[in-house]
């Protein structure tokens, strides 16, 4: 362990050797940007060292939520930036994405989740919205607000808005899909915006998953067996065995059939 913490030091040494913070820090939000997380993580570690912003914290907390998924690391992050500037308005708003996040993470078979962490999200969101009531980045999160709120007009307003701002947000068409998939039950328009959302980004599983149910809907009997085995597959690519994999598509192939 001690080897390790010292070869650790030893990259960010060299990382951020001969170079100043905002170098470093533009670096970091490239490297991010390219999801190569283990290089962005390094230079804006070093950033961090030249000058403890809260730009650069809220970057190290993208690094964990996107990059690795660890949404305790990436909260405690933009809780750092807004101790640093507490209007900073885009940690403010990942601060909301954190708790849809976790009210994600209590969601049951009924879909009943925690709604203290709903409001916590909704919060976030006022803060944001108040001082920029033209925010743009990452609308669809706040359709995904809406949506968890069962007020499916206002989401999908929402998410059409965040489309229009950027016509190639993948992630604003897959939550476009699911507000017509589960909240409007428009199966036709779900499909649509689901294959937009592929066409994007082909590595996202859970596009996939959409792709099937709403196949399975629309009685598309051959793309619903293509997209099953396309979604096993992307399963075992994310670490499950074949066993879990299988087992997990079986689970919600009943779900779907029932």
């Amino acid at each position: 362990m001690r080897a390790m913490i010292l070869l650790l030091l030893a990259a960010l040494t060299a990382m951020g050797c001969g170079k100043g913070y905002e170098e470093l820090l533009k670096t970091g939000m490239d490297l991010r940007r390219a999801q190569k997380w283990g290089e962005a993580k390094h230079a804006l570690f070093a950033a961090a060292e030249k000058k403890a912003t809260a730009e650069v914290y809220k970057e190290l907390g993208n690094v964990f939520l996107l990059g690795e998924q660890n949404i305790a690391e990436a909260e405690g992050y933009y809780k750092k930036s807004l101790a640093v500037e507490p209007t900073y308005i885009n940690a403010q708003f990942n601060m909301g994405v954190i708790s849809l996040k976790k009210y994600e993470f209590t969601l049951d078979d009924k879909g009943k989740g925690d709604e203290a962490l709903l409001d916590e999200a909704n919060s976030w969101f006022k803060k944001v919205y108040e001082q920029n009531p033209n925010f743009s980045i990452g609308i669809e999160e706040m359709a995904k607000y809406h949506y968890y709120r069962h007020d499916y007009k206002q989401a999908l307003e929402t998410a059409q808005k965040a489309i229009a701002v950027d016509n190639r947000n993948a992630n604003a068409y897959s939550v476009t899909g699911q507000i017509y998939f589960s909240g409007l039950k428009d199966y036709k328009q779900a499909f649509e915006n689901f294959e937009f959302a592929r066409s994007l980004n082909n590595k996202d599983a859970d596009v996939v998953f959409f792709l099937w149910a709403t196949s399975e809907k629309l009685k598309k009997t051959q793309d619903s067996a293509q997209f099953k085995t396309r979604y096993e597959q992307m399963l075992k690519q994310e670490g499950l065995t074949t066993e879990q994999a299988r087992e997990r598509v079986k689970r919600l192939e009943n779900q779907l059939k029932g």
